[in-house]
């Protein structure tokens, strides 16, 4: 299975996935089997080390699919509690990746959410992440 999910409300200024942020990464996710997927290409401004993904884009990557796993598995948005990220690999910008995520433990109040960013073109490993996310409080 391969269904687009549909969270683009037109206001939304997220940084990773809001449609009304045109500084940020503008990701539309794809609901799978397991979780959901992202297609990315990173563009040069946002590089660390010359022609490689800065590391908190990266995060910021991951962090977005592990929040968007939740949303179309469990359906509800949370925030994120805990992430842990480790590099293995650089991440080239201009050059398509594909970040994943999946849960893989329920919590009595909340998900373990892992996810990792891989070469579209290989499939090799780059970046993993796990984090840890609760259900989000209506904040007024």
């Amino acid at each position: 299975m391969r269904r687009p999910i549909i969270y683009r409300d037109p206001l939304n200024r997220c940084f990773g996935c809001g449609p009304a942020n045109p500084r940020g990464l503008q990701l539309t996710f794809v609901e799978t089997d397991d979780g959901v997927e992202v297609e990315y290409v990173a563009p040069a401004a946002v590089q660390g080390a010359p022609g490689v993904v800065h590391g908190g884009i990266q995060a910021t990557l991951l962090d977005e699919t592990l929040c968007m796993t939740a949303y179309a598995k469990v359906g509800m948005s949370v925030v994120t509690g805990e992430l842990t990220v480790r590099y293995l690999r650089p991440a080239p910008t201009g050059t398509p990746l594909v970040a994943r995520g999946r849960i893989v433990e329920e919590k009595a109040k909340g998900w373990i959410i892992e996810g990792t960013i891989h070469l579209v073109a290989t499939g090799e490993a780059l970046t993993q992440a796990r984090g840890r996310f609760f259900p989000q409080a209506n904040v007024s």
